[in-house]
């Protein structure tokens, strides 16, 4: 019963604040040396003297501060290990399920996407893949991180999002006992392009460039990562199953209907990170490289503007892979004060057949991107988005969130080869595609954003038979809310 009463007591006494400096012994934290001292205790029966009541209160005031340095109090650990029970965390968002020893922790945190999507413009809905004007629930994607036994951590993530089925986006488990060689299996985003890297919720615009139409997604597989030399060096390698159409702007692999694998690494350097131009310090050079045999898909799914409003790029039916496919990246990220850049460079060879008339080629296709993001108030673009410095609050004088200006243009051009050899239909797909974008971020706390973004096509046929839209517009109206 006296256990009840004291966290019961110690619950009431929450809000105490323990203003001490941390090298003051406990003794001078709780002014044990200047402890009152009252009378006599009271014989049964007595009421207790003012002083002796007083005295009591003071007692219990101390036992609440010993309390709060043992278990911590608010966002803090104490001197013990926190036990079970849900928490926040002070450095990442979400809440938290830890273990007595701190071994263990379940993490649970996610996002929401909601759009508006409108076209001004020219939009026939005889263009493949074209969507009316509406609201659109774009993403919902509760995600939950865990560590099992120190040194294995992994996630869970599904997208129950409408809008397409309810996917099983991430599953996989990582062992990160060494910062040279961590070892990541299941089925995750491949360390190819840092544009595929960067978060959905973290995105400067509302999904990724035309590069994306030729980087592997998501997949199931194997990666081994580190960084080494001082950390000036990361290396990314891998093999991942994906024969059967990964390659592209759908997040969701497919089984692997052949025995083929794709291999895949990457080298990227920081080489100012600790000396040197202090503006250089984050930034990132690299390329990536991946390659494979492809024989039973056209290993391609099919390719999207940027607003992913349209289909602009699909093989026939009956072309396949036609033997060992390779992809080269050069990739940059640049960091520095009130801007941040992007760019990426991808161009690949590919064998490709026919199987209803024999006709083979190996195409070679390209797309390059190149992206800012400049902030207008006293904040910094990062690679994992801004985090406001004054945070929306109306009641106090200036606090108006982050803004920032990003702009892009991105490119795309297929092998004439693709339309001369009848791969893909020359009257509805386009050969050459020019994107430009701009938008308008609201980073009013780091959980909550708000976007306008204005996204503008270009399309230009491989002949005179195409008959679809030369140009596309697109404004999207965008919430993105992180918990």
């Amino acid at each position: 019963m006296a256990t009840l009463w004291l966290l019961l007591f110690t619950i009431m006494l929450d809000g105490v604040v323990l203003a001490a400096e941390p090298d003051q012994a406990p003794q001078e934290i709780l002014g044990l040396e200047a402890a009152p001292q009252g009378p006599p205790s009271p014989s049964v029966g007595q009421r207790p003297s003012p002083a002796v009541r007083q005295q009591i209160h003071e007692l219990d005031r101390r036992l609440s501060i010993l309390e709060s340095l043992a278990v911590g109090r608010g966002h803090g650990r104490g001197v013990m290990e926190r036990g079970l029970g849900w928490s926040p965390e002070i450095k990442e968002r979400g809440f938290s399920l830890y273990s007595t020893d701190g071994n263990n922790r379940l993490h649970l945190n996610g996002g929401i996407q909601a759009d508006y999507h409108e076209y001004p413009g020219p939009h026939s809905g005889a263009d493949p893949g074209t969507e009316p004007n509406g609201f659109v629930l774009r993403r919902l994607r509760p995600i939950l991180d865990f560590r099992i036994a120190t040194y294995f951590r992994g996630q869970i993530m599904p997208d129950l999002a409408p809008r397409r089925r309810s996917e099983l986006f991430n599953a996989f488990l990582d062992w990160d006992y060494y910062d040279w060689a961590r070892v990541r299996v299941g089925q995750f985003k491949p360390v190819f392009s840092v544009e595929n890297q960067q978060g959905e919720f973290d995105l400067v615009f509302a999904e990724r460039s035309l590069v994306q139409n030729f980087a592997l997604r998501r997949d199931f597989g194997a990666n081994v990562t580190g960084r080494i030399f001082n950390r000036h060096l990361r290396y990314d390698l891998g093999v991942f199953n994906s024969n059967s159409g990964a390659i592209g702007s759908a997040s969701v692999p497919e089984p692997s209907v052949d025995s083929n694998k794709l291999g895949m690494t990457r080298i990227m350097a920081t080489p100012f990170l600790l000396n040197g131009p202090r503006a250089l310090r984050q930034l990132d050079l690299g390329t990536g490289v991946m390659f494979g045999d492809c024989i039973n898909s056209p290993c391609q799914q099919p390719m999207l503007t940027m607003g992913q409003d349209r289909t602009i790029f699909q093989y026939q039916p009956s072309v396949t892979g036609n033997g060992f496919h390779t992809w080269v990246l050069p990739q940059m990220t640049w960091f520095w004060k009130r801007i941040g850049v992007m760019s990426t460079f991808v161009h690949t060879w590919e064998p490709k057949t026919d199987k209803s008339t024999g006709r083979s080629a190996t195409l070679q296709n390209e797309a390059w991107m190149a992206q800012a993001e400049f902030s207008l108030t006293d904040d910094e673009p990062a690679f994992n988005r801004v985090t406001p410095k004054r945070p929306f609050d109306l009641s106090k004088k200036g606090a108006w969130g982050a803004w920032t200006l990003g702009a892009r243009y991105s490119e795309q051009r297929i092998d004439p080869q693709a339309f001369g050899l009848h791969f893909a239909d020359a009257t509805q797909y386009v050969q050459t595609t020019k994107g430009s974008s701009l938008a308008v971020n609201w980073y009013a706390s780091r959980e909550f954003r708000y976007q306008w973004i204005w996204e503008h096509s270009e399309f230009q046929g491989a002949n005179q038979a195409y008959a679809k839209s030369r140009t596309s517009d697109m404004l999207i109206f965008r919430f993105t809310l992180i918990y």
